[in-house]
């Protein structure tokens, strides 16, 4: 898919002052600029989407470059969402990543976009979190409670017919 949105790998011009602001006004998280560049600095893939000279988005991801992808903090500009800017990140990142499995997080509002790319609901993560509490308030984490009654069901052994032996 050809873009209107100039796509960069190159981590020297980025004002990481800016993207903090983009993330925060997407809305996204509030990060600080100066961890911002370094978790993108040691990232496996790091890419920035710019309109001319302005910064308009980013996106990571970190790799084994064996097995296993995780894409994180893909973020668009508030007035260049929904104009193809996070599809054409994740495009870029996709054709370097031709792996076998990867993975990503999503808020719920943007699992429809990610579903658009391809990507599936995920039913055997876990995630630890320093501060778990805001997190299951969110619905971003469940407790085990929920987790154990699916669990149980995926567990439970099956009784095997004498057509599914070998």
């Amino acid at each position: 898919m050809a873009s209107r949105f100039l796509i960069s790998f190159d981590r020297d011009p980025v004002d990481w002052y800016l993207l903090a602001e983009i993330f925060e006004k997407a809305p996204f998280a509030k990060r600080n600029p100066d961890d911002l560049k370094r978790s993108f600095e040691h990232s496996y893939i790091s890419c920035f989407a710019y309109e001319g000279e302005k910064l308009i988005g980013a996106a990571r991801a970190i790799s084994d470059e064996v097995y296993y992808a995780c894409i994180f903090d893909v973020v668009v500009a508030a007035e260049y969402q929904g104009q193809g800017v996070g599809r054409a990140l994740m495009e870029v990142l996709l054709q370097k990543l031709p792996l076998d499995k990867i993975y990503l997080t999503a808020p719920p509002d943007k699992q429809g976009f990610y579903r658009k790319c391809g990507f599936y609901k995920h039913n055997n993560a876990m995630a630890r979190y320093a501060h778990p509490e805001q997190a299951f308030e969110l619905g971003v984490l469940s407790r085990w409670g929920a987790f154990n009654s699916w669990y149980q069901r995926w567990t439970k052994p099956h009784p095997v017919s004498d057509s599914e032996t070998p």
